[in-house]
């Protein structure tokens, strides 16, 4: 079948691949989309990570169901599904807590397995959510992505929310923007480097835009806040710049969330967090409650995808994560298709 098979950082290719076999519990998936994520682009530039190489990467993406093991029931050839890429083991503490995120045998469906850059996939049926009528294949293959923003606002957004930086305007930074929208912000500032970005950032909620290579994005966004600060700060870039930025935008008790990978260390000021009793969080995933609130939000039109989605046939595949590497340009998510 056709697959994108990754050999090594900034070494993927277009080529045949072995047909899935359907051990039992899983279903077989016709992908119809799958994104290419920041962790795939992370490890495409050479960010270390235990997955098979070669191996096929992938773990954003729906499709429909085209075959099924025999111990499997509850599906139709043809159902519309995403799938949820996290296996967890059910039984270690994390998991009897409900935190199955944190399971200490967590196991990724297009990292330590074979994943949705390819025709077909082989899934746990546990994996696998159904995708209502009025929400395409497309829109569902970055539910994934949405799932991870939801996750962080589940968890760390407490009370009434009034007003938000959001440093990033990738996709998790635009979702990020449109959850402060619907928490009921007044106030979100959003920061990015790529003008095209800022645009859509603005399109789908942000009521400021600063443009981090030419502006001071402390200056800028603790002017809109009269100096104080600001409630919540989601930190999208993955960067070492941007860290630093969140400690100095939060208003004293704020919180901020750090959102996106990335290897930089990140010296922090504790004399700034301590006195001012900031809240430093981090975010890993989502849980399955997580991804179906976000299969509800993308299904209601309560959070908009379109102008995030650069579709692109599989083949383009090792030409679109070089571009993303260096040059992405107006591509903010892109979505490749067998």
């Amino acid at each position: 079948m056709k697959s994108l098979v990754f050999w090594g950082p900034r070494n993927v290719y277009f080529e045949n691949w072995e047909e899935p076999g359907i051990m039992p519990g899983q279903v077989l998936i016709e992908v119809a989309a799958c994104g290419i994520c920041g962790t795939d682009l992370h490890v495409y530039n050479g960010l270390p990570a235990a997955w098979p190489v070669p191996g096929i990467r992938g773990h954003e993406f729906a499709g429909t169901v085209i075959a099924w093991a025999d111990d499997v029931e509850g599906f139709q050839d043809g159902d519309r599904v995403v799938v949820q890429p996290l296996v967890y083991c059910g039984q270690c503490r994390y998991c009897r807590s409900g935190k199955t995120n944190l399971c200490s045998k967590l196991v990724l469906i297009g990292g330590e397995r074979p994943g949705g850059f390819a025709e077909k996939v082989a899934v746990p049926a546990s994996s696998l959510f159904h995708v209502p009528e009025d929400l395409s294949l497309q829109r569902a293959a970055l539910v994934e992505t949405l799932a991870t923003s939801v996750h962080a606002f589940q968890q760390h957004v407490t009370g009434i929310l009034r007003s938000v930086a959001v440093l990033g305007a990738g996709a998790q930074g635009i979702f990020a923007v449109q959850l402060a929208r619907l928490a009921g912000a007044n106030l979100i500032a959003v920061s990015e480097s790529l003008p095209h970005r800022l645009a859509v950032a603005r399109e789908l909620g942000a009521t400021h835009i600063v443009n981090a290579r030419q502006d001071d994005v402390v200056a800028v966004i603790r002017a809109l806040s009269d100096g104080e600060g600001v409630d919540l700060v989601v930190e999208a870039a993955g960067k070492a710049v941007a860290r630093q930025q969140a400690i100095q935008l939060l208003r004293p008790g704020g919180t901020a969330i750090f959102l996106a990978l990335g290897a930089e260390a990140s010296p922090i000021d504790f004399m700034s967090v301590v006195p001012r009793e900031l809240h430093l969080r981090g975010t890993q995933c989502y849980t399955d409650a997580d991804f179906t609130l976000a299969i509800e939000l993308l299904a209601n039109g309560e959070v908009i995808v379109d102008p995030l989605i650069t579709e692109m046939p599989l083949e383009n595949g090792p030409a679109a994560f070089e571009n993303l590497a260096s040059n992405p340009g107006d591509m903010i998510k892109v979505l490749l298709e067998p």
